[in-house]
């Protein structure tokens, strides 16, 4: 059995081997990660470039491997139970102080974490929801309401312990009866409460069974410690009390930092204060906080430069007119197109793989990005470098030329169509919508681009998810590649048509029932069928941005999750 305190995702980037971390470490270091002999049948291998020293208490040796040594993994000991070696958190003193107000391009539908699967609205759900692991600033996952965890030899169970002393909002307690509620509820309920996006992320759950007050075992459907994971530092994994659970929208209770006090009908303004009886007191900063929708960027900015918000999300095109303050930048998700008519039920023509790719060589990716002033960000894949997981390095997808587009399209003998494409109705969206639209009417296609309504993360997905648009704007929002796939192909939520083109289940299939180092082949290999057939257009890997103003500390923008960073700690002066 294998036990975590710390993970570190591969090269910084979503590709968590989550089998392998140990227990020690704190709030500034990781500890080294566990490298199981590769000949061994345990699906349990991960990469760690933690500083030397972390978890120095643990009796290690440097593994032979040498790519294990470039990584800085090391082989520990193992430990009967992990819980066993963990210290009690720094708790500190309880002293928020100030109003804090914090200035969101995106609304929700309500405050239920549940019903929405868009990673930007963590900016609402972290204040009051928390998991028993989160995703780090730099793409790390950590426990959280969980000190550490195991996983079986088999990679078939997944053990977590839990802190002790947490309640939640309503004084209730966070214990293993709560995480079996959770888990339960967000496998079973079903839509309007639970969507089945969510719902998906805890697949690989089989039951889950409390051992004792603290400590919950996971049964998976099979090795599948990597799925397990990225589900739970998403939606699924935020814990509501037992007692909202089925009416989370009107009672919103977490074991959050701020306690919900109130929102307007449209939850365009929420109002949020400091929870007394928080596990870890210290980190509660403020009295009082505001979320607030404000969808006109300039609008947004312009009230942050007038000091009416304390932070604010920011266009990277628009940091010029910043006039103070300082920001948080990191990247984020993929964002691209889904040809998610590809079969050609709609338009028969989208079924013509040259039809498809000649309309991603219209695609120019390098002047969408320079006119937003994030050239850096141009990406066609979902690994951004070659030092990322599953990078594919003999990816054969066309290069924007939209002489050579026209060419291809007009090669097939395919006939003009017309397609709609809905998109957020602000920021980014509009701009590359708009721009690819003008290029693909070159080639003889049009593009009608409409606004969501609602605007918001919710009504994007559950289009893609129904198969609303042949082909439509969309973020490849997974944590890492793997889950990309498994939501996205096959039977999945997100792949509307239900199939996908020769070999693909099949690889993805491999790749789950492999540890993460040994699927990776599977992985990049599924991903270069998808890209090569032009069904995933990658336009870029976006970078975003959080304002705050002098004064403010503690805005650290999280990887992996976009316009968010975790309210615990933040303070102001």
């Amino acid at each position: 059995m294998t036990r975590s305190r710390w993970t570190r995702a591969i090269a910084l980037l979503f590709a968590f081997g989550m089998a392998a971390t140990a227990c020690g470490g704190d709030e500034t270091g990781f500890a080294p990660a566990i490298v199981e002999d590769p000949s061994a049948d345990a699906p349990d291998a991960s990469g760690d470039d933690a500083p030397a020293g972390a978890g120095a208490d643990l009796p290690a040796v440097e593994t032979d491997d040498d790519e294990a040594d470039d990584l800085g993994q090391m082989v520990v000991a193992e430990a009967a139970n992990c819980a066993e070696e963990m210290a009690a958190p720094e708790r500190g003193t309880f002293a928020p102080s100030g109003d804090f107000s914090f200035a969101i391009s995106l609304g929700v539908n309500s405050l239920n974490p549940h019903d929405d699967q868009t990673p930007a609205t963590f900016t609402y759900y972290s204040w009051i929801y928390e998991g028993l692991v989160r995703q780090e600033a730099d793409g790390s996952v950590v426990p959280w309401l969980a000190q550490c965890w195991e996983t079986s030899g088999d990679g078939s169970e997944v053990t977590f312990y839990l802190h002790e002393g947490i309640t939640f909002h309503d004084g209730a307690p966070f214990n293993a009866d709560a995480v079996v509620a959770n888990v339960e509820f967000v496998k079973t309920a079903g839509p309007p409460q639970v969507i089945p996006p969510v719902a998906g992320q805890l697949g690989i759950v089989d039951t889950v069974e409390a051992i004792d007050e603290h400590t919950v075992k996971f049964n998976l459907t099979g090795p599948g410690e990597i799925l397990l994971l990225s589900g739970l530092i998403r939606n699924s994994g935020l814990m509501v009390s037992p007692a909202s659970l089925g009416n989370a929208a009107a009672a919103p209770v977490g074991t959050g930092p701020y306690e919900w006090a109130r929102s307007n009908p449209d939850f365009t303004q929420n109002d949020l204060v400091a929870n007394a009886g928080y596990w870890q007191p210290g980190l509660v900063g403020l009295e009082t906080v505001r979320l607030e929708v404000a969808i006109d960027q300039v609008a947004r900015l312009d009230s942050f430069n007038a000091g009416q918000y304390d932070a604010a999300v920011v266009l990277l095109n628009d940091l010029d007119r910043m006039l103070t303050g300082d920001i948080t930048t990191n990247f984020t998700v993929r964002i691209g197109f889904v040809v998610a008519d590809w079969t050609g039920e709609q338009i028969p023509q989208l079924a013509n793989r040259e039809v498809r790719c000649a309309m991603a060589q219209a695609l120019n990716r390098q002047g969408i990005q320079a006119q937003l002033n994030d050239p850096d960000s141009v990406n066609n894949q979902f690994a951004t470098g070659p030092s990322d997981y599953a990078y594919i390095d003999d990816l054969d997808v066309p290069e924007f030329d939209i002489e050579a587009a026209k060419a291809r399209f007009a090669a097939t003998g395919e006939e003009g169509f017309t397609f709609t494409n809905g998109h957020l109705p602000s920021g980014f969206w509009p701009v590359l919508s708009s721009a690819w639209g003008t290029a693909l009417a070159e080639l003889g296609i049009t593009m009608q681009n409409e606004a969501l309504d609602p605007p918001n993360g919710g009504e994007m997905f559950g289009r893609l998810a129904r198969g609303a648009h042949p082909v439509q704007i969309i973020p490849f929002n997974e944590p890492n590649a793997l889950m990309s796939l498994v939501a996205r192909t096959g039977e999945a939520g997100f792949n509307p048509s239900k199939v996908s083109p020769d070999g693909v289940v099949d690889l993805v299939t491999a790749a789950r029932g492999k540890n993460f180092d040994a699927g990776e082949a599977d992985v990049a290999a599924a991903w270069k069928i998808m890209l090569e057939e032009c069904i995933f257009i990658i336009n870029n890997t976006l970078t975003t941005v959080v304002a705050y103003q002098d004064g403010v500390e503690g805005v650290h923008h999280t990887q992996g999750i976009p316009i968010h960073f975790w309210p615990h700690g933040v303070t102001k002066s």
